[in-house]
């Protein structure tokens, strides 16, 4: 009987697991590669409302995978559907991530469930790649994975770049789906999810623009504060609570750096009378 219970068990648990890996596109950490990520149960994937009536532009960052990683991408609508010209730079091999992995794919993130699309492989020239592309989706996200070879259906868990949103005035129109509440649990220290939180509101002020360095120090400590619940290290630990609220005081710095650097005047515009 304890077998049977233990079979069903197991198999609702790969259903749940299969479920958000469908829906949400969830990112896993594991020892062998720590990536910084907020869980897709925690924080849904960054995706973006586009118009139908203007071209919008915005920005890729890397993950922990590929730190050095950037690029931008215009979305435009065309007949129906949005055509993509994607350039990505400081890229490194992809089998520098694991080396299973020889290529990296373009993927395209279905907000409300469905499949995600890939869009294209994009080859290296030297350390960028650049990709046009198409997609019929109308809300979606953006990332990067490693992947064994370009034809793959379902994007890897080796993210290595995922889309921003520029500043507000830069795209108007576009309605972002990032800033949702936090899904809470008792299990987690309410330490990890102002960091979170910290981190996140930091990248959306434009850190990752104005105040990389400072951002990246945030997120390593973030991912150790993370770290240390995932080797149970019990959420009432000293250690995991410094590294917490190192990680939201080094957030704030960064996101304050880009309030002021985003409210200077433009040198390259005269002043309005």
């Amino acid at each position: 009987m304890k077998t049977l219970h233990s079979l069903l068990f197991a198999s609702l648990l790969l259903l749940v697991c299969a479920s958000i890996r469908a829906q949400d596109q969830q990112q896993i950490s594991d020892s062998t590669s720590p990536v910084f990520h907020l869980s897709r149960a925690e924080q849904p994937v960054k995706a973006f409302q586009y118009p139908h009536t203007s071209t919008v532009d915005i920005d890729f960052l890397g993950t922990f995978l590929m730190p050095k990683a950037h690029g931008t991408a215009k979305i435009q609508a065309v007949k129906g559907v949005f055509k993509l010209e994607v350039h990505m730079e400081g890229l490194g091999r992809a089998s520098e991530v694991d080396p299973a992995y020889l290529t990296y794919v373009l993927w395209a993130l279905p907000t409300r469930g469905g499949e995600a699309q890939n869009l294209g492989e994009l080859v290296l020239k030297g350390d960028s790649s650049s990709l046009d592309s198409f997609t019929s989706l109308n809300s979606f996200a953006l990332i990067v994975t490693a992947e064994p070879y370009f034809a793959v259906k379902q994007p890897s868990m080796l993210i290595v770049l995922e889309n921003i949103l520029r500043t507000p005035a830069d795209n108007q129109n576009v309605l972002r789906a990032d800033l949702l509440p936090l899904r809470m649990d008792s299990k987690t220290p309410l330490d990890i999810y102002e960091a979170r939180n910290a981190v996140r509101i930091a990248r959306l002020a434009g850190a990752e623009r104005y105040s990389a360095e400072t951002l990246h120090r945030a997120m390593q400590l973030l991912q150790q504060a993370e770290n240390l619940i995932a080797h149970k290290s019990g959420k009432d630990s000293p250690e995991l609570k410094e590294k917490a609220r190192e990680a939201i005081e080094t957030a704030e710095q960064a996101r304050t750096v880009a309030a002021k650097q985003l409210h200077q005047p433009d040198p390259l515009r005269p002043a309005e009378p």
